[in-house]
């Protein structure tokens, strides 16, 4: 599986353009303390595979390569192929539908299985109305990314309206939506946060494949991303957990969840078929935009979509967690190798 020649060069200028020689040496020195590796041999090798092999220093760092030899680094994907594999294969203008969480709940009302309202087109009373229903709400940020844009209320503690309605216009947070109940089992890993399953799939007309399945784990807060400290487990094909969890960014391993502690290695997504089956309806909804990472919730009476992402996230196992020394990119080749040639 081999990036185009224009591809590569354009990567490669733009990693030459943000070199920054103290920020790659701080990750050489903390991958040497880590794995137990010589600092200025992994600097070396890291610029190596970032200028002939398409590895950013972060995914060098975060999937481990230090621990791998070459032919086990090759079955890893890294932000630059799956970038231009959703680039290659993924209309701009439709995937569009995905990057705004309004135009992604229009387009997939009948998976969502949560009432939701747009703020900046309604009025204090419609708000008010909605929340005498939904006591606690979810307030989103349309357009944003990893959990960033992501906001939780109790409203039993407005006094004023107006001003919370203004506030929330304000801050960008016009999405106003139902919280999710989640299945009972998720809910024993940490009830404050629903555990989401992030199902990567690509459409080839006639089949979607999954390509790359992730459980997500959250401790508490509104969201189950890393950056409200969440971590997560690579899955199988039956939706069942690979080994330890990680956050992916730092020297990390849970076998047990910290807070509830229920096993991650024991993990199996409830209702994995019934996952499986809505994100085939949801891919064939959008075939323009093949190559998508759906999140989903699993509800006490079947899965929802909570949104998709037109740029999948790189998920990858690390071998320091889970001792697998392979990666998701020999099914990728399998299946859209042909892509990175464009």
């Amino acid at each position: 599986m081999d990036i185009s020649p224009k591809a590569r060069a354009a990567y490669f200028l733009k990693r030459v353009a943000a070199f920054r020689p103290s920020r790659v040496w701080t990750f050489a020195r903390q991958i040497g303390q880590e794995q137990g590796k010589f600092a200025p041999f992994v600097l070396v090798d890291m610029l190596w595979w970032a200028a002939f092999h398409d590895t950013a220093y972060i995914d060098y760092y975060e999937a481990d390569f230090a621990l791998l030899n070459r032919r086990e680094r090759k079955t890893f994907m890294t932000s630059l192929i799956q970038h231009h594999l959703a680039t290659a294969v993924n209309d701009r203008e439709v995937a569009k539908t995905l990057e705004n969480k309004l135009n992604f709940n229009r387009a997939f009302e009948e998976f969502l299985g949560r009432e939701w309202m747009q703020l900046d087109t309604t009025d204090t009373a419609a708000l008010k109305d909605f929340a005498e229903r939904h006591p606690v709400i979810i307030a989103k940020v349309p357009v944003s990314r990893e959990g960033k844009g992501v906001f939780r209320y109790d409203t039993a503690e407005v006094t004023d309206w107006d001003a919370f309605r203004a506030e929330l216009v304000e801050k960008g947070q016009i999405l106003i939506e139902q919280p999710i109940v989640q299945h009972p089992y998720l809910a024993s890993y940490c009830a404050g946060t629903v555990n989401t399953t992030r199902i990567t799939t690509y459409f080839d007309g006639e089949t979607v494949h999954p390509m790359v399945m992730v459980q997500k784990f959250g401790r508490g807060a509104v969201s189950d991303q890393f950056t409200w400290g969440g971590f997560f487990t690579m899955l199988d094909d039956d939706g069942h957990s690979v080994g330890p969890g990680h956050t992916g960014k730092h020297k990390s391993r849970y076998e047990v969840h910290p807070e509830s502690q229920q096993s991650i290695v024991d993990f199996q997504v409830p209702l994995w078929d019934q996952a499986l089956a809505l994100v085939d309806k949801a891919a064939r909804r959008i075939p323009e935009v093949p190559y998508v990472g759906w999140d989903v919730a699993v509800g006490p009476e079947g899965p929802v979509l909570i949104e998709g992402n037109w740029i999948p996230g790189l998920y990858e196992t690390r071998v320091s967690t889970t001792g697998i020394r392979e990666g998701s990119r020999p099914r990728h080749e399998r299946l859209m190798g042909d892509a990175l040639r464009r």
